[in-house]
């Protein structure tokens, strides 16, 4: 992975101080929104109060405190990588709104398309 070589090389520490950045930890930064200096109350709601299920409330009933303290990603970077994560992802919502893999195999290398800027012949 690119950004945890970089990290490496610029030896920057991990949040735990340690010099090896783990993955998981660089792909809970840039899937969690808290590293966008936003607060996030009510995502999910008490099924019952006897077990310990969740229920994912309504997006509108969320409430999101932006600003709230300092970000270590920019919002317009991380939406972009949601989006580029969906992109690349094998997983799909149907109709039914059950999540379906496209397919067993999953690449990260699938093609992010750029324009490619055409030169033209000057006479």
């Amino acid at each position: 992975m690119r950004i945890k070589k970089e990290l490496e090389a610029l030896k920057v520490p991990t949040p735990t101080g340690k010099k090896k950045w783990p993955v998981k930890t660089i792909e809970n930064i840039l899937t969690n929104e808290k590293y966008t200096g936003t607060s996030v109350y009510g995502e999910t709601e008490s099924a019952d109060f006897l077990s310990t299920k969740r229920t994912v409330r309504d997006p509108f009933e969320v409430h999101r405190s932006r600003n709230h303290h300092t970000q270590i990603i920019h919002e317009r970077r991380f939406k972009r990588v949601q989006k580029l994560k969906a992109k690349r992802s094998n997983i799909e919502v149907d109709e039914h709104g059950n999540k379906v893999r496209k397919s067993t195999h999953y690449s990260s290398k699938k093609a992010v398309t750029r324009t490619k800027k055409t030169t033209k012949p000057q006479n």
